[in-house]
């Protein structure tokens, strides 16, 4: 359970919600807030809730996320929300900075949370 309670996914998370509740109120951060820095901690909540699953279901506390979960993770969301929602739905745009944001998220995530 200490998984949830880290110091930097409960960090990251509240900065998350923060832009949330700014962005459905219509009140709008500064742009490269607003734009990159949700990505930039998509990879660290996200895969810190991986982790916590994985080291549910494997019962192993000590259980670390490997470099290939991570880059599967960065391609998944690289795939999903800059190249194909971006073709359905006009929200979206594809941007080659939000791929850099998921890798800088990513690499964060390997070298500092994954504990």
């Amino acid at each position: 359970m200490k998984t949830l309670v880290n110091k930097w996914f409960l960090v990251f998370s509240l900065i998350w919600f923060i832009i949330f509740i700014c962005t459905k109120t219509g009140y709008y951060l500064f742009w490269p807030i607003q734009f990159y820095l949700i990505d930039l901690l998509a990879v660290p909540i996200i895969a810190q809730l991986c982790l916590w699953w994985m080291r549910l279901i494997l019962q192993k506390p000590d259980y670390k996320l490997s470099k290939w979960n991570i880059l599967i993770l960065i391609v998944g969301l690289t795939l999903v929300f800059e190249i194909y929602l971006p073709t359905k739905n006009a929200r979206y745009t594809g941007d080659y900075f939000d791929v850099l944001m998921y890798v800088f998220g990513g690499l964060f995530f390997l070298r500092i949370m994954n504990d």
